[in-house]
């Protein structure tokens, strides 16, 4: 079956017990696969398929392409539904502007728009908010005043009366005679003893904010190989711009010319689960490829094909409507 919830993590240890109601013969960690199949008989709960090589117990595998292989021990019985779930991927990409910086920096011969493309190292961006949240702090950082320096003091009178400092520490500077008022981050700490007898040493501490030097984001050169056909959003918009997707959509139901589905989730108010035949033309002034809008959770689609493919995003009551950022795909390979 599928474990709802499960615990990131888990705990050996020895259980002092004169009676234990349980046995276990060994565990096993496995790299997660990508792909969840599972199958059931017509009117019998679904069962998980492990995914993997024969000789570590699994029932089948997914070679490159679109091809789901169960090995001999293990094929479907006649009439049994396979359900296969899986995850698209794609170069996470965003751009964010700023708006009041924009109007700003405008002047008679230029429009104040400025721009600059970033590839993002560490931490690697494995989302789109990711990047959206990136590009963010390059965006705050950008307008505040760069300050980069060093502060040099015995051991027994460091900041704040702290016992050591690391590098990574936050310091909060206030040189009023320089104007100086921020927040930075401790980048180098250098140690000379100068007094190994009384255990006092001199602290060499240097330190900047992150509009002098980044110290949360690690960039490489930029390399465009991927068009930035991305709609642009000013911070304000960052969050607030999308719906969640439906990942927990599926089909519950296949008839010779019907298809159920389950959304996963209620529809938002006043909003509604917009279904396509392909991946494209999403909003409500678009009805070429629409399969169909509902106001449901539950819902019932037509099916015209042997091989027949959804797509499902939900929107809202908004004005424009906010949709889903990822569509949802449904896929059926199942007779007519």
């Amino acid at each position: 079956g599928v474990i709802a919830n499960a615990p990131g993590f888990c705990n050996y240890a020895p259980v002092n017990a004169s009676n234990m109601q349980c046995t276990i013969a060994f565990t096993r960690f496995l790299s997660a696969t990508d792909t969840e199949v599972r199958s059931a008989l017509p009117g019998v709960s679904y069962r998980t398929r492990l995914v993997g090589a024969l000789s570590e117990g699994a029932e089948c595998t997914v070679i490159s392409g679109s091809t789901l292989d169960f090995y001999p021990q293990y094929v479907p019985a006649p009439n049994e539904l396979i359900e296969v779930h899986y995850r698209g991927s794609g170069r996470a990409m965003a751009r964010v502007t700023n708006p009041a910086s924009i109007a700003a920096q405008q002047r008679p011969n230029g429009d104040g728009v400025y721009g600059a493309v970033r590839h993002i190292k560490r931490p690697s961006p494995r989302t789109t908010t990711d990047c959206e949240n990136a590009a963010i702090a390059l965006l705050d950082d950008s307008v505040n005043t760069a300050w980069e320096g060093e502060y040099e003091v015995w051991s027994d009178f460091l900041p704040a009366a702290a016992s050591d400092i690391f590098p990574g520490d936050a310091l909060i500077i206030n040189v009023p005679s320089r104007n100086a008022g921020f927040q930075s981050i401790v980048s180098k700490v250098e140690i000379v003893f100068k007094d190994p007898a009384n255990n006092r040493s001199v602290y060499r501490i240097s330190f900047a904010n992150d509009a002098a030097k980044l110290l949360a984001i690690d960039f490489e050169a930029a390399r465009i190989t991927t068009p930035l056909n991305v709609v642009a959003v000013d911070i304000s918009q960052v969050g607030g711009t999308y719906l969640p997707p439906l990942r927990a959509a599926a089909i519950t139901q296949i008839g010779s010319t019907s298809a159920s589905v389950d959304a996963g989730t209620p529809p938002p108010a006043g909003g509604g689960i917009e279904v396509r035949w392909s991946d494209l033309g999403w909003g409500l002034s678009n009805d070429r490829n629409l399969a169909g809008r509902f106001s449901n959770q539950l819902f019932t689609l037509s099916r015209l094909l042997r091989s027949q493919t959804y797509y499902l995003r939900q929107y809202d009551a908004s004005t424009p409507p906010k949709y889903s950022r990822y569509s949802s795909a449904l896929h059926i390979d199942y007779p007519l």
